[in-house]
């Protein structure tokens, strides 16, 4: 099988495996929004918007820390290498939350306003150790691209999640706190899976040498991760003074869902891809290889992207109540900025594969405080509208000077019409399709009538048409002019495939190491 066969057949099994496990929080979201509303659902933003980072800096960083120096090693020094990257995400993860959860009532005071919230953060952390930990075991199986096993550990870290979440927040009533110990639950059970097979295949061997490697990757990252973590955390500060708690739930459902195109596409494709990159990066096409494969990466992300953005303002009318639709367009915005994002992924192999990292900790820590300030005048004067138009000129600005770094550490020699053929043509399939109403089309109306009385008279036998006295079909009756444009917009995004033999490429032959 070809290079970019290998390679997208890995990146769907991943894709799979990683949007089912993450699907839990979205097919809850009806049910977190009616129950908890904007202020309850702004505690968890905050709650896990801030022990999210600590995840990304823990387990992104060592995850490629791990394969770098795994590619480096010969022989039984390879196992070495996963068995330390393991015993230091423990050791710096315990240190990490060991403060935290110490003054736990006095964050919890400062950043939600009530120190009774307190064990929701105590909560979070812990699972956030024991679920970084497992990250870092699973790297193995990315190593060894066993995607199916992988995504199978997710799909059943979903079926958990989800049944815990309905049986202690909708069944048993029990509030808020059932949302952070179905987490800590679900980490517990992939962390403690990933961990047995990391042991079964490579033991836990520790070395000296290999962990200051790994530290010396790892470490030029922090600085950098911190202050950029602490600048979006200033956002989302400035939202809560100038906006309120409940601006804050609103931006977050508006953030909430942009990152669907790192579970559809960056994540996947990276657990599959970056290790084959690190591996014949020393090739003589490896390039060509690498840009090549870019430009598919880069069409896949704007593709789901383009899906995404002219279907949000439908899902979130259907989806939520009034008080969060003025989150579509700013979610829109954030769609742009989170493909950006993916392309710095990609695009700052260079400085990864020459372990440069400190490159990356500097250009976060330059423009950390200038995203600030631009929040603070762009919300100040837009709204909520201007934390996203702030993170997007950062991101741009990001992107330009982390790709200029790259490319002279490695030269990938970029297609850039094929990049600029591929915006265009988003652009304006999304100007065509954003904001339709089909009701006045035949197809609209064929649905109308055809479609949705046969989904209500279906739910009538079910136990959803006693939920909440028969509200999703009062839902399904009145906006059917939603849910007919979020069946047509995707379908009709579809034409944006057109360009795929435009961006498809043969690859030439490489060789394979083992």
């Amino acid at each position: 099988m070809g290079i970019g066969r290998q390679i997208f057949k890995h990146t769907a099994i991943y894709s799979v495996g990683t949007v089912l496990g993450r699907l839990a929080s979205f097919i809850l979201l009806p049910f977190y929004t009616h129950i908890f509303e904007a202020e309850g659902y702004g505690v968890i933003a905050m709650v896990d918007t801030s022990v999210g980072f600590l995840t990304i800096l823990l387990t992104g960083g060592f995850q490629a820390a791990i394969l770098r120096i795994y590619h480096e090693q010969e022989g039984e020094a390879k196992k070495w290498s996963l068995g330390t990257g393991i015993c230091i995400v423990w050791i710096l993860g315990i240190l990490i939350v060991l403060l935290p959860i110490i003054f736990s009532r006095f964050l919890s005071t400062y950043i939600l306003g009530d120190p009774e919230y307190y064990i929701f953060i105590c909560l979070a952390l812990i699972a956030f150790v024991i679920d970084v930990s497992g990250q870092s075991a699973s790297t193995i199986q990315i190593i060894k691209q066993k995607s199916i096993l992988f995504s199978v550990i997710n799909l059943l870290q979903l079926f958990i999640g989800i049944f815990l979440n309905i049986w202690l927040v909708v069944f048993l009533n029990v509030g808020l706190i059932g949302v952070f110990i179905s987490s800590l639950a679900t980490a517990i059970f992939s962390s403690s899976v990933f961990h047995l097979l990391a042991l079964r295949e490579n033991g836990l061997k520790y070395n000296r040498d290999i962990a200051i490697q790994l530290l010396r990757f790892q470490i030029p990252l922090l600085p950098g991760e911190i202050i950029s973590f602490l600048g979006r955390q200033a956002e989302k500060i400035l939202v809560r003074i100038l906006i309120g708690l409940e601006g804050m739930g609103v931006l977050e459902i508006a953030y909430k869902f942009p990152p669907l195109i790192n579970l559809f596409i960056t994540i996947p494709f990276q657990r599959a891809w970056r290790t084959k990159s690190i591996e014949i990066a020393d090739q003589k096409d490896a390039p060509y290889i690498i840009s090549l494969m870019f430009t598919r990466y880069f069409f896949l992300i704007v593709f789901v992207g383009l899906i995404l953005a002219v279907s949000i303002e439908n899902i979130l009318n259907f989806m939520t109540p009034s008080a969060f639709w003025p989150a579509a367009r700013i979610s829109q915005i954030e769609i742009v900025t989170t493909i950006i994002g993916g392309c710095i992924n990609y695009l700052s192999f260079g400085i990864l594969y020459q372990k440069k990292t400190i490159i990356l900790s500097l250009i976060k820590s330059i423009l950390a405080p200038i995203k600030i300030i631009l929040g603070f005048i762009f919300i100040s004067s837009l709204g909520l509208a201007g934390a996203a138009y702030s993170a997007l000129i950062i991101e741009i600005i990001a992107l330009i000077l982390i790709v200029w770094r790259a490319q002279i550490l490695y030269k990938l020699p970029l297609d850039y019409l094929k990049f600029l053929v591929i915006i265009i043509v988003a652009i304006g399939i999304f100007l065509l399709l954003d904001n339709n109403d089909y009701t006045d089309y035949v197809f609209g109306q064929y649905i109308s009538k055809n479609w949705f009385p046969a989904l209500i008279d279906f739910i009538k036998t079910t136990p959803l048409n006693e939920w909440k006295s028969g509200k999703l079909i009062k839902v399904l009756q009145e906006k059917q002019h939603e849910l007919i444009s979020l069946i047509l917009n995707p379908i009709f995004s579809c034409s944006f495939l057109i360009l795929l033999p435009f961006v498809s490429s043969r690859f030439p032959e490489i060789k394979s190491h083992k």
